[in-house]
């Protein structure tokens, strides 16, 4: 076995630390039914930031929006991860569990602000707008910075040097990590996702102007995890998974029996994203 495999092994057995369990709550802190999803921790120059999808928080489909008579009602996010102990200078135990709760409004503004970051530019919706939401125009993503009393392991959290830079091409492989349904492997006592492989199968899609298509698609719940890609030296992050589409739509009968999975490529933000 050569040094380069020897060291990618070792890169995916690390990759089920890098997701984390997330479950949106309703303006009482209680759960909403099947509003689970997934998302990561990303170091970067000004702290760490949690990742997940844009319609996660919200609740809308940024490339089908449906916008009914009912406020969003998703205000925080409570995240659990499996919990990481100091025991000595460089030394971190990884096991059990540890959940915090993420706001997702400044409720002291009327109408209320989103505490997320988002794309810089959006797509004009004056309803939304009237709330202050802003529909992305590139990624369907959004950062939170973790406040300094929110511990997060460095095995735990994605370097941006672990972040993917280059182009990439159709028959990748690569790694979505999250909780299908909220499910965690070893239960919620020691938040555990799963890990699927895919591949890319297109690296543009048709109406969306940042996502990436995967031969396979994740689970209801795996919206916001991490996806990966395998290069022939590194494991790097390319952005969150954010959902399905199913190219048989269009049969009668509307059967939806063949899925492709998207992912929000991140690879090259430049300037669109952030404050």
């Amino acid at each position: 076995m050569g040094a380069t495999h020897q060291y990618l092994s070792f890169q995916r057995f690390g990759l089920p630390l890098k997701a984390v369990h997330i479950q949106c709550l309703d303006k009482d802190k209680k759960p909403i039914k099947n509003a689970y999803a997934s998302g990561f921790v990303r170091q970067e120059a000004g702290g760490k930031f949690l990742y997940t999808c844009w319609h996660v928080v919200t609740g809308f489909d940024m490339h089908n929006l449906r916008i009914g008579n009912n406020l969003p009602n998703r205000k925080s996010l409570l995240v659990t991860l499996q919990a990481a102990d100091v025991r000595q200078p460089g030394v971190i135990a990884i096991g059990g569990n540890q959940s915090f709760i993420m706001p997702l409004y400044d409720e002291t503004q009327t109408p209320c602000l989103p505490l997320w970051i988002q794309d810089k530019q959006d797509i004009p919706q004056a309803d939304l707008n009237a709330i202050n939401l802003r529909v992305p125009f590139w990624h369907d993503a959004v950062k939170l910075q973790l406040p300094d009393d929110h511990f997060v392991g460095d095995i735990q959290t994605i370097e941006e040097s672990k972040c993917l830079r280059n182009m990439i091409i159709p028959g990748d492989k690569v790694y979505i990590v999250g909780f299908p349904y909220g499910y965690s492997a070893l239960g919620m006592d020691q938040p555990t996702p799963i890990l699927l492989t895919r591949f890319v199968s297109a690296i543009r899609v048709a109406g969306r102007q940042s996502e990436i298509l995967l031969d396979g698609a994740g689970a209801p719940g795996m919206s916001g995890g991490p996806v990966f890609v395998e290069t022939p030296t590194d494991i790097l992050l390319v952005g969150p998974y954010t959902g399905l589409i199913y190219p048989d739509h269009i049969i009668e009968k509307n059967e939806k029996v063949t899925a492709l999975g998207t992912c929000c490529n991140m690879a090259i933000l430049g300037d669109k994203f952030g404050e």
